[in-house]
């Protein structure tokens, strides 16, 4: 007798602690409602932190591939700004807003056979302070 009462007491006991012990779902986190994932760039075919990029003429046509899983809900806002090598800004297009993942963007007034020093500066629209900055070099080599 005294064996199940004992006995029933820890089932009881189990069954009130056991569904507080489930195990966490393994994975990539999700960021909650209000949240916002970091941003994550890639600039296929440019040597970032690097100056061996090259453009045939003075024009030279990259992608930025967004790849943060979700993107910010009202995009992105792309910053490109060019310097020559004595430190002199070379005019660029205007910024560039986008909620697609892709996207092309052309530099403009490369130095011929000098490097330019590029900084693209990507910043999500819904946190400001979600910014992200790639810094690389281009020679225009043509003649």
């Amino acid at each position: 007798m005294y064996l199940k009462k004992t006995l029933l007491l820890l089932l009881c006991a189990f069954a009130l602690v056991a569904p507080g012990c489930k195990k966490k779902k393994s994975g990539d986190p999700v960021p909650k409602p209000g949240e916002e994932a970091e941003l994550q760039v890639d600039i296929p075919g440019i040597h970032l932190n690097r100056d061996d990029n090259a453009a045939q003429g003075a024009t030279l046509e990259f992608t930025i591939k967004l790849i943060s899983n979700p993107l910010p809900p009202d995009g992105v806002t792309i910053t490109v700004t060019a310097t020559n090598p004595a430190g002199e800004a070379i005019p660029q297009n205007a910024k560039v807003t986008t909620k697609e993942g892709t996207i092309q963007l052309t530099l403009i007034g490369l130095p011929k056979r000098q490097v330019a020093d590029i900084v693209v500066t990507v910043t999500s629209n819904n946190k400001p302070g979600n910014t992200k900055t790639y810094r690389f070099g281009v020679m225009n080599k043509t003649v």
